[in-house]
């Protein structure tokens, strides 16, 4: 994630325009995370910007401006195990309440996490929450780089397999009739298995893996 983060650090000090101006940039964030009618910068906007760096770097986000829906965002890792680019969220009001803040991991200490974020002191900056308020670090779920990685391809593939060996099998055991009923079943079974292995490659390769 070091490169979302320095895509990030590409818009530290960015800021809200003061009185009834908007500052196009983060009027830009919301677009990109799927809220093109939002066309100011006071609307709360910290999940617009995180949204918005991920999206350039090729990366879904949740494509809302709640914060905690990045709570259901990748997976959820140790703050110990987080690097710079990782997504924080934190509570705001109560713990309860369904307000909250999101931003990307910078560093820890003891006491407190280092986030660079959105709508820190109406701008782009890094600013020091309280571990307290942590609510979950989360990380990208590690993409599969090849159609071999895919656990439905794969089941795919043995469905073929067992679909043709169950037919050799068969076959050995019976009489030249009973062989060409077996073997029709198991062609049609074959076939079937290998439409729905092409159809399922060219889902990984639309992306739904």
């Amino acid at each position: 994630m070091e490169h979302v983060y320095q895509a990030a650090l590409g818009y530290k000090d960015l800021k809200e325009y003061p009185g009834s101006q908007h500052n196009p940039e983060i009027i830009k964030f919301f677009a990109d995370s799927g809220h093109e009618w939002v066309q100011d910068d006071e609307t709360a906007w910290c999940a617009a910007f995180v949204g918005s760096v991920l999206a350039q770097c090729g990366i879904s986000g949740t494509n809302k401006l709640n914060a905690r829906s990045y709570l259901k965002w990748g997976q959820s890792i140790d703050i110990n195990n987080a690097k710079p680019g990782d997504v924080t969220v934190f509570w705001r009001g109560s713990k309860d309440s369904w307000k909250g803040h999101v931003a990307f991991y910078s560093h820890h200490d003891a006491n407190n996490v280092y986030v660079l974020g959105g709508n820190q002191g109406n701008s782009v900056s890094i600013q020091a929450y309280p571990r307290s308020r942590l609510l979950d670090v989360r990380t990208m779920d590690t993409p599969r780089t090849s159609v071999a990685q895919s656990k439905t391809v794969q089941a795919s593939v043995a469905q073929v397999a067992a679909a043709a060996g169950a037919g050799v099998t068969a076959v050995s055991a019976l009489d030249s009739t009973a062989q060409l009923v077996v073997l029709v079943g198991a062609v049609v079974v074959t076939v079937t298995a290998l439409v729905v292995l092409k159809e399922r490659v060219l889902k990984w390769q639309s992306g739904v893996r």
